[in-house]
């Protein structure tokens, strides 16, 4: 797997599975000439779909129109939601539409980087009643361009939980309910904040896909859309997963190499958009939780993501230089990284109750893994949460995750809206847990 780093593919390594003691799957999109590449180097390529054809079929569920420009458009939102993905656009209208038809519950909150095309994104904070020391929830979507189901899950998560909450209504997903009172218990005792699009350059790029277009208009980009003073359309964009301030200058499953499609950028928070999730943690320090919604592969990821977890030795940690160069190798005796007792039992506890949540709504079933998986990584931007608190002290520490929801980068909408009820009743179950229930 390793090998493979040279040919600058795009693979989904968190989604890889030992078949055997000495073989391996691994998922990605490859072109012709690439396919030629790896198999004349001796690896087997298994040609799984036609992506092109994919792509056409997946545009023609985004709305041509803003579904949610106006206030009627969101009062019906279940009835025009089910109509396909929401656009960049359509993400913004619903947010600045909640802050209006709620403003007691809803402060939306302008983000102060614009991105590279010139787009001003929001968040939101939603919470309820008078109590002032309250713990924070932070989600966050579509940090990856063709991951569009990110943002469509943040907002119905928003929607659902509001409506239930001004409705004393318990919230129901499939097979999972939480009853009235614990609605009440999430948005009267915590601060929740929803970053729903964090890319939406990207998104806007990938969905305007054009198969007449000569490939200008690519469906499957993954990036921002930083030009990086480059001719050829691959070396434009930045991997927003890999421009987060956590070893950011050890090369673990990163490229500094513009065209490749795990470009780390020319330094931490380089970005607009990672600066944007920054702002947010460093705005609202009482945030102890953070998700960031991707796809995909079911699972939900916890800390390291860089190397193996061990929980005896603390010297051994990204912040100590002595291990720099060392980090980044599975199973070995050389280096792994520390993590309390306490804060993994806790960081599994937490992931596996997202997870009970989830199964109940339809019987899926989600992989529970240390985000190092088969690959590790750096950059990330659940590590760079968690990893907040060791760098400084006065920081809190965040509890945080990576939901891989679905097996598609962009599934059918059809199964899209079941996912959307799969991962928001884990997030609401995440919220009910900071809470204290």
């Amino acid at each position: 797997m390793r090998a493979l780093d040279k040919f600058e593919l795009d693979l989904k390594y968190s989604s890889a599975r030992q078949l055997a003691a000495d073989r391996f799957m691994v998922p990605g999109i490859l072109t012709e000439e690439q396919i030629r590449q790896v198999e004349a180097a001796g690896y087997i390529v298994e040609k799984v779909s036609d992506l092109s054809r994919v792509a056409e079929e997946r545009v023609q569920e985004v709305s041509p129109v803003n579904r949610f420009a106006e206030l009627a458009g969101l009062l019906g939102f279940e009835e025009r939601a089910v109509m396909g993905y929401m656009t960049a656009d359509e993400v913004e209208s619903a947010l600045a539409n909640l802050q209006a038809l709620h403003p007691g519950l809803v402060t939306l909150i302008e983000l102060p980087h614009r991105t590279w095309e010139n787009r001003i994104s929001h968040a939101v904070h939603i919470r309820a009643g008078t109590k002032t020391d309250r713990t924070g929830v932070l989600f966050t979507g579509s940090i990856h361009a063709r991951e569009w189901g990110g943002s469509d899950i943040c907002v119905n998560f928003l929607v659902n939980l509001i409506n239930a909450y001004r409705a004393g209504s318990e919230l129901t997903y499939g097979g999972k309910s939480f009853p009235a009172d614990q609605v009440r218990e999430i948005l009267e005792n915590l601060d929740v904040f929803v970053f729903p699009d964090v890319n939406p350059d990207g998104k806007h790029y990938s969905q305007t896909y054009d198969p007449n277009s000569g490939g200008h208009q690519h469906f499957w980009w993954r990036k921002n859309r930083n030009p990086n003073n480059a001719v050829e359309i691959s070396s434009q964009g930045v991997d927003l997963n890999r421009s987060f301030d956590f070893l950011w200058n050890s090369g673990i499953g990163t490229s500094s190499n513009p065209s490749s499609f795990i470009y780390k950028g020319k330094s931490p928070f380089s970005e607009p958009e990672t600066r944007n999730v920054r702002y947010l943690f460093d705005t609202y320090p009482n945030i102890g939780y953070f998700v960031d919604v991707h796809s995909y592969g079911g699972l939900i990821l916890y800390n390291w993501g860089d190397d193996n977890n061990q929980t005896i030795n603390p010297e051994q940690n990204f912040f100590n230089p002595v291990y720099n160069g060392k980090r980044g190798y599975l199973n070995d005796t050389i280096y792994g990284e520390f993590i309390s007792t306490q804060d993994k039992d806790r960081i599994i506890n937490l992931a596996e109750r997202m997870n009970n949540a989830l199964a109940a709504v339809r019987g899926e079933n989600y992989t529970v893994q240390q985000s190092v998986g088969l690959y590790p990584t750096s950059g990330t931007s659940d590590d760079y949460a968690f990893s907040r608190h060791i760098v400084n002290s006065l920081h809190r520490k965040v509890y945080a995750y990576t939901i891989e929801f679905g097996q598609e980068f962009v599934p059918p909408f059809s199964e899209m809206s079941n996912i959307i009820q799969d991962v928001c009743a884990a997030m609401s179950e995440l919220c009910l847990a900071a809470a204290g229930q």
